[in-house]
């Protein structure tokens, strides 16, 4: 079992490293990895590298540059796409839309650069914060430990995810002829696969940062409930069973430094709200082009594989239905579940805030009424904030739509609803 977790622990660093690495040669991320401080468990501040940021810069012209080019190629030397009016219009859409989400996607980058790596020392900065509040070694040990179980599930559905979505690529690469005969045709389905690869590491990224996030909240709810059952026990050991009226002076002394340690992570708690509210808005345009992308690829390898086999102008064409497309299929299942994991994660953020509401208000309400007043300011200063924080914290996409698991099911009723006024106008316009 040893064995199986120390192969796990490698796979992980292995494909977080790819990650990193392929992020950096996209022009996301030009941050220096963080490395180990004295004791070997601070990590010290990023840096920007201005050879990776230049390098950002050159990545985003190259793409604004290429792109008419690419899409000119694209456009004209489609044979299969050319011999349907409507599999045109829905085909080059696609290579649109993609052109459009990666050049937004390139200037958040580029632009904020710095922005994002003020973000990660900020983040770094409040996890140093929550290992000096953690005097348990159990619970610092716990917030040390990143690699678990949930994590690594997370990572490699994510890797698996970013592979499978590859595969389709690959075929178009490897059997079209048209790839065969123009280099510049097989360099234009090369380009923009990498311009969905880089919106998918994009992805990855912020997926990533939810997870450090999600991780800090929860070990500041096991601090927070840690610190109010020690509250707890103060009254009980000092006031119930010992009864002796000099304990009360201590008894009021120890409940001063525990509301002082709520006030602590009152703040740490703020900080993580702002942090989290920050990833959105710097996320916000990537988010809806990750999105509209996901949805409309799906519709369209959808439609495609409803046009092979039941379109009356295929039957009469080819006199047979098409084989089904495996790599298109992979494709659609691999970006929705990626879009699943970011909606998901995303949603979670807020049930975690949620937990720390209740976790709070169970630990308040067990409290006896003779604690101290510094104590009792506190909490209810406490409550009034996390109340406060519920109401404003919503994680939307550019404000146009919350990102919750409701919100997958509208996304599979519009794939659905688009497919169906497809297939209707493929009745009508191939009839």
């Amino acid at each position: 079992m040893l064995h199986l977790r120390s192969v796990h622990l490698h796979l992980t660093r292995a494909t977080l490293r790819g990650i990193y690495l392929l992020s950096r040669l996209f022009g996301l991320m030009a941050a220096t990895l963080p490395t180990g401080g004295s004791n070997g468990t601070e990590l010290e501040e990023v840096h920007c590298s201005w050879y990776w940021r230049l390098h950002g810069y050159l990545v985003a012209v190259f793409v604004l540059c290429y792109s008419p080019h690419a899409l000119y190629i694209v456009y004209t030397r489609t044979g299969f796409l050319r011999q349907n009016a409507l599999l045109h219009i829905v085909g080059c859409s696609r290579f649109a839309l993609l052109l459009v989400s990666s050049v937004c996607m390139g200037y958040k980058h580029t632009r904020h650069q710095m922005c994002f790596i003020r973000w990660l020392n900020k983040l770094l900065t409040c996890r140093r914060q929550l290992l000096q509040l953690s005097h348990s070694r159990r619970l610092r040990d716990s917030a040390l430990q990143l690699y678990t179980r949930a994590h690594l599930w997370i990572v490699f559905v994510l890797s698996a995810s970013i592979v499978g979505s590859s595969f389709h690529s690959i075929s178009v690469l490897s059997s079209d002829p048209m790839s065969q005969r123009s280099v510049s045709y097989f360099c234009s389905v090369l380009f923009f696969y990498g311009l969905q690869l880089g919106l998918q590491l994009c992805m990855g990224l912020y997926v990533l940062a939810l997870l450090l996030i999600s991780h800090l909240l929860h070990h500041c709810n096991r601090l927070l409930d840690r610190i109010l059952s020690d509250a707890l026990q103060v009254h009980q050991s000092l006031v119930v069973r010992c009864g002796m009226p000099q304990r009360w002076q201590l008894h009021a002394t120890q409940q001063h430094w525990l509301a002082l340690e709520l006030w602590r992570l009152l703040r740490l708690h703020s900080q993580l709200l702002q942090l989290s509210r920050r990833l959105c808005s710097l996320h916000g345009t990537q988010l809806l082009a990750f999105v509209t992308f996901g949805c409309n690829e799906c519709v369209l390898h959808i439609f495609f594989s409803y046009f092979v086999h039941f379109s009356r102008w295929w039957l009469c064409k080819f006199r047979q239905p098409g084989s089904f497309n495996v790599f298109g299929l992979s494709i659609v299942v691999s970006l929705f579940v990626q879009l699943s994991i970011v909606i998901m994660e995303t949603h979670r953020q807020r049930r975690v805030y949620c937990e720390m509401r209740r976790t709070l208000r169970k630990g308040a309400l067990a409290l006896p009424p003779g604690c101290s007043m510094a104590l009792r300011l506190t909490l209810d200063f406490y409550g009034l904030q996390l109340q406060l924080n519920e109401h404003i914290y919503k994680m939307s996409a550019c404000g146009l739509f919350e990102l919750n698991n409701g919100r997958l099911f509208g996304i599979m009723q519009t794939i659905i609803i688009y497919v169906t006024i497809l297939i209707q106008f493929d009745k009508i316009i191939n009839a």
